[in-house]
């Protein structure tokens, strides 16, 4: 199987891809550049632009896109693994682009009418290169599942969309934007619209404690012309009988991925801030910190989370690769968004304290805005601040004592 190799652009090269393993292993190649001044450039809030072509040019992007459409088609293990990677350099960029992964996994997950005419139009251009982002979330509406931006008929009768979208992750990195529109007689709809059209305005505005790169901003439509084609499907969220898919695990599961990411990324700076910084308590046990038994326990405390937490989001994703193979409502799907919610929980848990404990390694010094290890606990804490951990524990038990099926909501 061969694809196509990535320009800094995006723009395809006449260059054979690799296999999967070879994308993976670009991934891995790529993880010292990825990480190279993320301190810094958190603290300042500058964006991973550079690392999001780098990125590009190992061809992810383009890993879950099936074999009989031209593309890897790798898996979601392989996947959620190449996430942890990215995680461990940089968890700013890689949530950065789960907009992106999410768009490929609704294009393969889609059961609705015109679902293969949307594949075959919309995967050749993430081949081609393309970055996707989505903007969903709003602001001043009673819950994250209501929508006030419209797509409605203009003055000359061609669809127009308006409106204003907060946490659109990964806009200001895509080439396109998926957004999520009422359309009159209570429809909602979702479409695609480039983001340099007319009428698309980008704003970086995002202003979370933690993950402040994630190109998040909000993103405003005024007047945007829509072609028809551009329509991807009516959805049907709001339906409380519709089947139970795994896509919902998907989006979960890679906030967990991130969160492992996180984990491990403490685990590291832990150990180098030991080898190279940290001083022993002046009543300590041993003359320097490498020895000092129980800065010794706090950083092999924060390795055991890091491990924890990325042995569940695989073992999980190994669930939802059964689950992705099988038909909405299944027993492999609802045990697939069981395992999601463990696994939620204990990455989520593991980032906290991991992030927390790394302070244990040191004394004042290690709270330095110059080392800005503080960013692991603000970036762990802000993702795990996406979805309540209480529902998935309260699920987890509910399915556990009474089989009941996890909610039907694409944000558990």
């Amino acid at each position: 199987m061969t694809a196509t190799e990535f320009s800094p652009q995006g723009a395809p090269v006449d260059t054979a891809r690799g296999e999967v393993a070879e994308i993976l292993a670009a991934v891995r190649a790529i993880q010292g550049r990825l990480a190279a001044g993320v301190p810094q450039d958190e603290a300042a809030r500058r964006l991973p632009k550079d690392s999001v072509t780098a990125v590009r040019r190992t061809g992810l992007p383009i890993l879950r896109v099936p074999a009989s459409y031209g593309g890897p088609g790798g898996s979601l293990r392989d996947l959620f693994g190449a996430i942890i990677s990215i995680a461990t350099a940089d968890p700013n960029l890689a949530q950065g682009l789960r907009s992106h992964f999410g768009f490929i996994e609704r294009l393969l997950g889609m059961v609705s009418p015109g679902a293969e005419r949307a594949r075959e139009w919309w995967l050749p251009e993430v081949l081609a290169g393309k970055l996707f982002g989505l903007a969903s979330a709003e602001l001043g509406v009673v819950s994250p599942a209501d929508w006030t931006t419209s797509l409605h008929p203009g003055a000359d009768g061609a669809l127009v969309l308006d409106g204003r979208k907060y946490y659109s992750t990964g806009g200001l990195f895509a080439d396109s934007i998926e957004v999520i529109a009422a359309a009159g007689e209570g429809k909602l709809v979702s479409l695609m619209v480039p983001a340099d059209r007319e009428g698309v305005t980008l704003v970086d505005d995002f202003d979370a404690m933690g993950q402040r790169t994630t190109a998040s901003g909000t993103t405003i439509f005024t007047g945007v012309r829509v072609e028809p084609d551009e329509i991807l499907e009516e959805l049907d969220w709001t339906d409380p009988d519709r089947p139970l898919d795994y896509l919902g695990g998907f989006y979960q599961l890679y906030l967990a991925s991130v969160a492992a990411g996180i984990a491990i990324n403490v685990f590291g700076d832990a150990a180098d801030y030991v080898r190279h910084r940290a001083r022993p308590a002046v009543h300590g046990l041993t003359g320097d910190a490498v020895t000092d038994p129980y800065i010794l326990e706090a950083v092999g405390e924060i390795g055991a989370l890091a491990y924890g937490a990325e042995a569940v989001v695989l073992r999980a994703a190994d669930s939802l690769d059964a689950a992705a193979v099988s038909a909405p409502g299944d027993a492999a799907v609802v045990v697939a968004a069981i395992d999601v919610a463990k696994a939620q929980l204990v990455a989520h848990r593991a980032a906290i304290e991991a992030g927390q404990r790394i302070f244990d390694t040191g004394g004042a010094s290690a709270t330095s805005d110059k080392l800005n290890l503080s960013r692991h606990w603000r970036n762990a804490r802000t993702i795990a601040n996406h979805n309540p951990l209480a529902y998935k524990a309260r699920a987890t038990g509910d399915f556990a004592v009474n089989g009941a099926v996890p909610p039907r909501s694409g944000y558990f």
